[in-house]
């Protein structure tokens, strides 16, 4: 849940744990100013982003695969591990 508050309420009420619990925009003249939030809500948050990260980097590594493929660039599982065991020599 997010509210709307003054500055001075926020000032007011925002140092007890009790009364804050989500975020909250304060505003000065009716203007929001600033966004406060839990550090939990943060943490929650960063994890979305670096999730959202994960997800776009693999879709592209994929994509990236796919074309090479279809570009006639693949390798076959025996190639590879050809490779890998090369690589470590």
């Amino acid at each position: 849940m997010t509210q709307t508050i003054s500055q001075k309420l926020a000032r007011d009420s925002l140092g007890n744990a009790q009364t804050f619990q989500g975020g909250v925009y304060v505003t000065k003249n009716g203007v929001a100013e600033l966004f406060i939030q839990t550090a939990a809500e943060r943490q929650a948050e960063l994890r979305e982003i670096e999730h959202e990260r994960n997800i776009n980097a693999l879709f592209k590594l994929a994509m990236m695969a796919k074309k090479e493929i279809t570009d006639g660039k693949g390798m076959t599982p025996e190639d590879v591990l050809g490779r890998l065991r090369a690589a470590r020599k």
